[in-house]
């Protein structure tokens, strides 16, 4: 089956499935299809000389979804669905559209539709060889509603709460599953600011990170580089809205050009760490790449 043929059908399916996806996966959906546009992918394989394209588009990190195509969405609580949804991937039935092969790699279980179609992107953008890896997702014995209780939450988990000597205050959760994946934030900060200020050795397993920089890779602090995207999983309701330095800044990089980012919201769900402050905790996605791929920068490539 050639899943090419269903690139049109995205946007009107993702609509018609997101009243169905449970709250604790919705925004999660909706972040992950940005983070991995097929924008991306489809650039990637037109161009033979992948040195000079990453170096183009000043890529860093691990921006193929073949690179990552296991744990990309560790973030979602129907992570826990994906060795299923893989082995539904391996035998897509024929005369299905894209909304009904989401279904079938789902099977009957619901909570699993959002990491269904996650699965049926990546097929898409990285072909089948994912779809033999022995990966096992870790459980998590929570149920979505503790997940989401505790989303946004001041009160520290885990042994980095306890060796801060942190009380209930404000923080940024940088993965939930992870009791330890928090750093504390001020009222009135950049999240970048707040990140910096965790010293933890983020540079040995980021290499865009650098030593006691924090975990959130930068290269400036002032919009200009593009380094400190990220996804706004939980508590976008505590941060500042968008102003329209950073709206033309995420033009330019690129971020917002897809069919997934909503262009009139005033919290967007992709934000620039270094220009949202905050007014209480949230929890963010890190993407594990950036550049810089807006359509001015597309069309002077092209014209090469």
């Amino acid at each position: 089956m050639n899943l090419a043929n269903c690139d049109s059908q995205w946007r009107s399916v993702i609509e018609r499935l997101l009243p169905e996806v449970h709250p604790v996966d919705r925004d999660a959906l909706l972040i992950w299809l940005q983070l991995y546009p097929l924008k991306v992918a489809r650039l990637a394989a037109a161009d033979a000389n992948r040195a000079e394209f990453e170096r183009y588009y000043q890529l860093r990190g691990r921006y193929l979804l073949a690179e990552n195509a296991d744990t990309s969405h560790q973030f979602f609580y129907s992570h826990r669905y994906w060795a299923a949804v893989k082995a539904a991937l391996g035998s897509l039935p024929e005369g299905l559209d894209l909304l009904g092969l989401i279904r079938h790699a789902a099977g009957a279980e619901k909570m699993a539709l959002p990491i269904a179609a996650v699965g049926l992107m990546t097929l898409r953008q990285a072909g089948p060889a994912f779809l033999a890896s022995g990966y096992q997702p870790k459980l998590d014995g929570r149920t979505p509603e503790q997940f989401l209780s505790a989303r946004g939450s001041d009160q520290p988990r885990g042994l980095w709460g306890k060796l801060s000597g942190a009380k209930a205050a404000l923080r940024i959760t940088m993965a939930e599953d992870q009791p330890d994946r928090w750093f504390p934030i001020l009222t009135g900060q950049h999240i970048t600011t707040g990140a910096e200020l965790d010293k933890r050795p983020y540079h040995e397993s980021d290499e865009r990170c650098y030593k006691d920089m924090g975990p959130i890779p930068v290269d400036c602090r002032a919009g200009s580089c593009g380094t400190c995207w990220v996804g706004i999983l939980g508590g976008r309701e505590n941060t500042e809205p968008v102003i329209e330095f950073e709206r033309k800044r995420m033009n330019y990089f690129g971020y917002w050009e897809n069919e997934f980012h909503d262009a009139g919201a005033e919290r967007p769900l992709i934000r620039l760490a270094c220009q949202t402050i905050v007014r209480g905790s949230a929890s963010i996605v890190i993407p594990p790449w950036n550049g810089v791929l807006g359509e001015s920068r597309q069309k002077r490539r092209e014209e090469v």
